[in-house]
């Protein structure tokens, strides 16, 4: 199970549309302890929204009550039952000023949804991300949590509107990894320790050392992320794609893109400048300049073809450009950037559009720009969405 598998499941379970088998997935996940970065992201989520803030807690109040709720421990039903409480734990300590999802998970119990109404569901998406430290306390990054946040390794952390930057200080004594983890409707912008910079865009998640020694510098990422590499030839940077499948990037000094959703066709790689090797096992592919590279799911070999780069970097410019984008992939985009879920009713197979439109626009006026068209047609119910062919009767 990839990240986006799990932030999905999770959507889906707080809005009490999650089928039994989903669940059984979403428990098995629980079991485990290979996500609980994305968990205590999707905690943050809630703890830090603006209807959270509206109750007058400070940044080190709901770090205390996310604390609590991940040192909680269900009862227990069986060795392999783990702790679980999100929004329902948040909401008990925060009382009703907090207007959020909530429910409970345990092996014994089903969901309880508590349904709530945001303050702008169609809002645009913001600067905002959660940074998981080596000992697994969370930090929520914003524009309000600025300066020093601590101290990792050898390295320190600071944010600013620049975002989030690790500074060596002296030789590295031990090897500490960091990550963070942006949630739908969010992007963050960090400084790696070598000076390279990573943009990662929404529903994405990146895992790194804090200072890199030994051979090479290796980084893991999920989602998508615009990379700019600081060169050094005898320490060579490289990615750990996780996708559908995983691969790799072996990367010398470069400007490169990784689109690498679950719920996209393929992984993407996208060349800007310099030289990166794709590896997916035995099979590599060295990319120029320009090039993109994909891998589709159950392929071997990368499919390289003459890219689009504005339309592949748009997204870090802070735009939405389609070119002949089918309607399917324009609004995965619309949904991982505004929080919203999205439907389908009728033949929608032949709507492909053109057009370049500001990230900055709320959802309901991108959408009526889309309609405009007069291809498709949107219903928009609170952050639900549901597009059908364009009738000139309605």
């Amino acid at each position: 199970m990839s990240i986006t598998e799990v932030q999905l499941l999770l959507e889906k379970y707080k809005n009490g549309r999650i089928s039994q088998e989903e669940l059984l997935r979403l428990k098995a996940m629980v079991a485990g302890n290979d996500y609980e970065p994305e968990i205590k992201a999707d905690i943050l989520s809630a703890l830090y929204s603006s209807e959270a803030s509206q109750s007058g807690l400070t940044a080190e109040d709901s770090e205390a009550i996310l604390q609590n709720i991940l040192q909680t421990t269900p009862p227990r039903a069986t060795g392999h039952t783990r702790r679980m409480i999100w929004y329902a734990a948040a909401a008990t300590l925060l009382g009703a000023t907090v207007l959020t999802s909530v429910f409970y998970l345990n092996r014994e119990q089903q969901p309880v949804i508590v349904a709530a109404q945001k303050a702008n569901p169609l809002a645009p998406g913001t600067n905002t991300a959660v940074l998981v430290l080596a000992d697994g306390k969370t930090i929520s990054l914003d524009s309000t949590n600025t300066g020093a946040l601590a101290k990792q390794g050898n390295s320190s952390i600071v944010n600013s509107a620049q975002g989030l930057a690790y500074k060596a200080e002296g030789a590295a004594t031990e090897v500490v990894y960091n990550t963070v983890v942006t949630p739908r409707g969010g992007q963050y912008q960090l400084t790696l320790a070598d000076g390279s910079k990573v943009w990662l865009n929404a529903a994405s998640s990146i895992r790194f050392p804090t200072t890199f020694s030994g051979k090479e510098r290796l980084v893991e990422i999920s989602g998508e992320g615009y990379f700019q590499v600081a060169a050094n030839a005898q320490q060579p940077f490289r990615v750990k794609v996780k996708g559908n499948p995983d691969m790799e990037v072996n990367v010398l000094g470069t400007s490169f893109n990784i689109m690498a959703y679950t719920d996209e066709k393929a992984i993407t790689t996208t060349l800007e400048a310099g030289a990166v090797q794709l590896v997916n096992g035995n099979n590599r592919s060295l990319l120029q300049p320009g090039y993109g590279g994909s891998l589709n799911a159950g392929d071997a070999a990368f499919t390289i073809e003459k890219a689009d780069l504005e339309q592949a970097l748009a997204w870090k410019e802070g735009k939405f450009r389609f070119r002949n984008t089918s309607i399917q992939t324009i609004m995965r985009q619309i949904a991982r950037w505004y929080n919203i879920e999205v439907t389908y009713e009728g033949d929608l197979s032949d709507v492909r559009l053109t057009g370049i439109i500001s990230r900055r626009e709320n959802a309901a006026s991108l959408l009526k720009i889309l309609s405009t068209t007069k291809r498709v047609h949107f219903d928009i119910n609170d952050n639900r969405v549901v597009v059908t062919p364009y009738d000139p009767e309605q």
